[in-house]
C-alpha cells in the first residue's frame, strides 16, 4: 500500500531563476543548514550534461515525530534524498526518490517548475510506502505529514533566499 499527496507552492520569481536554485550548491547548503535538521548535509551535486543530481541527508528530530513512529525508529528520522533535475520549458522538472535508513520506508516524487504569471509555481506529486504490517497506512500517512511540513518550510527559506539576492 501507498500513501500519495500533491503539493503546489508558488514563487514570485521566474521559473527559470527557480529552477537554476535548485541546482545551487550554495543555496542547497544553506538550505540544508536553515531547514535540514540533524544531520543535514549536502552528499553529492552532479551535472551530467542537462541533467542534475542531487544527493542531500535531512532529520527530523525524535521529538516533532508522533510517539508511535518514534516507538518503530529510535532517535531522529533521517532521510537520504536524490534529486535528478532537468530543463523543461521555462522552468524544471525532478524526479526525487528518498529513503529512510533502517526503516521499510520509500518516498517517491515528481516535481515541475513552471511560469505562472510574473512568477512561478512549483508542483510536486508524493508518494510513501511503508512495508509495516497493520501499521504501514499509518506510518505512511505521519511521514506524509512531516514531508509536507518540511516542503512548506523550504518554501519559504527558498521565498526568502532569493528575495535577498535579488
Amino acid at each position: 500500500m501507498a500513501t500519495s499527496t500533491e503539493t503546489s507552492h508558488g514563487y514570485s520569481f521566474p521559473a527559470a531563476a527557480v529552477a537554476a536554485t535548485m541546482v545551487d550548491e550554495t543555496y542547497l547548503r544553506d538550505r540544508l543548514a536553515a531547514v535540514g535538521g540533524p544531520k543535514g548535509e549536502l552528499i553529492s551535486l552532479a551535472v551530467n550534461g542537462a541533467e542534475t543530481v542531487v544527493k542531500l541527508r535531512q532529520g527530523i528530530p525524535a521529538d516533532k515525530l508522533p510517539s508511535f513512529v518514534r516507538s518503530l525508529i529510535p532517535g531522529d528520522l533521517v532521510i537520504e534524498r536524490v534529486e535528478t533535475w532537468r530543463p523543461s520549458g521555462e522552468g524544471a522538472t525532478a524526479s526525487v526518490h528518498a529513503t529512510v535508513p533502517g526503516a521499510p520506508a520509500t518516498i517517491e516524487c515528481s516535481i515541475a517548475i513552471s511560469a505562472a504569471g510574473e512568477g512561478c509555481r512549483v508542483a510536486g506529486r508524493l508518494q510513501v510506502s511503508v512495508s509495516l504490517p497493520f501499521v504501514g497506512g499509518k506510518v505512511e500517512r505521519a511521514v506524509i505529514e512531516q514531508v509536507a511540513r518540511l516542503l512548506d518550510t523550504e518554501h519559504e527559506f527558498t521565498q526568502r533566499w532569493l528575495s535577498e539576492r535579488s
